[in-house]
């Protein structure tokens, strides 16, 4: 999750003390909370999340293409979504023909 806030941080970037600044925390408890030494709660994950434009789940998904996943998968009607959900899992049982075939 920490190497996540940093990621986002430097691609807009911003110094640790300008996120701080707009997440209405210390430059400290920000660089503790990127470097791990220290857990965030939920409000400062929150404030973090917020201050990054981004959401509380985007801080800990470090994969491109598991998060366009989950932005489909949460846009999706209710229906949908449980058809796209048992089409995945059907992929993923499905033995592949080659190995590395996917």
């Amino acid at each position: 999750m920490a190497l996540r806030i940093r990621q986002l941080r430097e691609e807009k970037k911003w110094t640790q003390e300008v996120l701080a600044s707009k997440a209405g925390i210390s430059r400290s408890q920000l660089a503790m909370i990127e470097k791990e030494t220290r857990p965030a709660n939920t409000l400062r994950l929150s404030a973090i999340a917020a201050a990054l434009g981004v959401t509380t789940e985007d801080l800990f998904e470090t994969d491109e293409r598991e998060r366009r996943l989950v932005r489909i998968l949460r846009s999706l009607s209710g229906a949908d979504a449980d058809a796209l959900l048992r089409v995945a899992e059907a992929m993923s049982t499905k033995p592949d023909a080659e190995p590395g075939a996917r």
